[in-house]
């Protein structure tokens, strides 16, 4: 049975601040700019960590502008963290451009979670989440490498916030082109890292079928408008990697396909890839695969670009050990959340910060986050109109849970989704909160009224 709602938008309007709401979001702002500054600008600058990933990001940044052309070996990861970096760089030399750039795009991410969460539920759900962003160091740290996921988290989360406006908004132009700019922020988010395409469908989906159950206005504008967004940046993106690679097709980048490799070839340690015609080599051992101890090396002759290659070995593996290709994926899944550290490694003061932030995480931010979600799972499974926001922050999650199911999972992967958690574990506290308040409030009310009877009873025998 097709329903209609009454109401012109999907979430509530959100509450005026009051005084007390007011100190935490001035503090929160000012004291998490202050952390971010500090740790971005003096206790951990990137020009301090130079190895592994942010060795050859900075590297293929410095020659960008060069002379040398580029080559097979540049479509390994979506080109957006190298143009970043080198534009940057032509600008200040010193890299101080760029580490004042990450600071500020941080602070963008603190935005993007108030406003999201305003939007999805409330101010005091947005004053919650904001006060748990602030001081969350993932967030922090990722701010001060040379990697993609700072810029990725924030031009994700703008992305995700824009569809948000798109979907409340009251008039079709309004809903098309806030549509369309979301469409460009998640290109620019995928120019960083191609992780977010399995998130946008689901999201894309959630709305639909909401929209279809509830007979919602300006659908194929909001659809079609953010598709043709998305597009602006990555059909540019999918032309250049499909050059590169000798005209086999490949969206933004080719490391797909070297991930469903590692993933799903046995408990191997580091990978190996040796181009011979080309005399390039290239190698990589997830951090996963650090913690579990797994040490056998990986060595084939071709390159690491080299898809049907890749696929084709993981494709022959899992035939032959098909229980084992099932766990692994779990595994991977698990790892995404479970994972003991951050990489790269967090140490400061001989404290290693990213272990004791993921104890954090398990114990304040994770569990509420699911708790939210299997309360909220009857009413989500149903459609009611009343789940939407949490549909709206679970299925990206979802979207990252199917891609490392195919690929291979770390906690670096999950980080720039970790402000959809924290939003979902503030609404849980917020809900819990009040839910204890209503409870204390009803029985104290239920215990006075015995004796507001036997006052009563004593006023009328007086008179």
């Amino acid at each position: 049975m097709i329903e209609r709602t009454r109401q012109p938008g999907y979430f509530a309007k959100p509450d005026v601040l009051t005084a007390g709401q007011r100190r935490i979001v001035w503090i929160s702002v000012l004291g998490g700019a202050l952390i971010r500054f500090l740790y971005v600008m003096v206790l951990h600058r990137a020009t301090d960590h130079v190895y592994s990933d942010m060795q050859d990001y900075l590297l293929r940044a410095l020659r960008y502008f060069g002379p040398e052309r580029q080559q097979i070996d540049d479509t390994i990861h979506p080109p957006g963290t190298v143009i970043f970096l080198a534009v940057l760089h032509r600008l200040d030399t010193t890299w101080n451009a760029e580490m004042l750039v990450q600071w500020l795009l941080s602070l963008g991410v603190m935005a993007l979670v108030w406003l999201i969460a305003r939007r999805l539920y409330g101010t005091q759900t947005a004053v919650v989440a904001l006060a748990i962003t602030s001081v969350y160091f993932p967030f922090i740290h990722y701010a001060g490498l040379y990697l993609a996921e700072n810029p990725f988290t924030f031009f994700s989360l703008l992305a995700m916030w824009l569809f948000i406006v798109a979907i409340d908004a009251r008039d079709a132009l309004r809903a098309a082109a806030c549509a369309g700019l979301a469409g460009v922020a998640a290109g620019l988010a995928i120019s960083f890292k191609n992780s977010l395409f399995a998130p946008l469908l689901l999201l894309c989906l959630v709305y639909v079928a909401y929209s279809i159950k509830y007979r919602r206005p300006h659908v194929a504008a909001v659809v079609v408008s953010a598709v043709v967004g998305l597009c602006v940046l990555a059909l540019p993106m999918t032309v250049r990697c499909t050059r590169l690679n000798e005209g086999r097709v490949c969206p933004t980048a080719t490391n797909f396909a070297s991930n469903v490799l590692m993933g799903h070839y046995g408990e191997k340690g580091s990978f190996r890839w040796h181009d011979r015609r080309r005399n390039f080599d290239f190698v990589y051992e997830s951090p996963s695969t650090v913690d579990r101890g797994y040490t056998e090396p990986v060595d084939l002759d071709f390159g690491v670009y080299d898809a049907a290659a890749n696929l084709a070995l993981a494709r022959d593996w899992i035939r032959d050990h098909p229980a084992q290709a099932l766990r692994l994926s779990f595994l991977h899944v698990y790892d995404l959340f479970a994972g003991p550290r951050l990489w790269p490694h967090a140490e400061l003061w001989n404290i290693d910060l990213g272990v004791l932030w993921q104890r954090l995480f398990w114990l304040l931010v994770l569990p509420a986050a699911f708790a939210r979600i299997a309360m909220r799972a009857p009413s989500m499974l149903t459609l009611e109109a009343g789940s939407l926001p949490e549909w709206i922050l679970f299925a990206p999650l979802l979207g990252l849970m199917g891609t490392v199911f195919l690929t291979l999972g770390e906690v670096r992967y999950r980080i720039p989704f970790d402000g959809l958690l924290i939003i979902l574990a503030a609404r849980g506290y917020v809900a819990a909160a009040g839910q204890f308040f209503y409870e204390t409030k009803a029985k104290r009310e239920k215990e006075a009224k015995p004796s507001k009877v036997l006052a009563i009873r004593a006023i009328a025998r007086l008179l």
